[in-house]
């Protein structure tokens, strides 16, 4: 019998550091998703649609990083692997990639 269980998020929480230490920026979201389904995030600039995406391929931006939560990918633990590691798995599967949408400034 094939899993059809493609992306399980659990609750991550994602922190920045900043001069005072590691603060929390996100958590608290939970979903599932299985193979042949479709997910959109909806939701006001800044309420952290890019940051659930990013975090769905175990990337975080820049001075952030995942430190709770569960986030797995066809059974595998995205928030636990290291760059090298990341840039192996994301090559052979579609993990790695993503439609960036944003605004143009003239």
């Amino acid at each position: 019998m094939v899993d059809d269980n493609l992306l399980t998020i659990r609750n991550p929480r994602i922190e920045r550091y900043s001069g005072n230490g590691w603060n929390k920026i996100f958590q608290g979201i939970n979903l599932g998703l299985n193979r042949g389904e479709v997910l959109g995030l909806t939701g006001e600039s800044g309420a952290g649609k890019s940051t659930v995406g990013l975090a769905a391929m175990g990337y975080c931006r820049d001075g952030c990083h995942i430190s709770g939560g569960t986030i797995d990918f066809v059974g595998t633990a995205m928030s636990r692997h290291h760059d090298v590691q990341m840039m192996s798995f994301t090559g052979s599967t579609s993990a790695g990639k993503a439609v960036v949408q944003g605004f143009i400034h003239l």
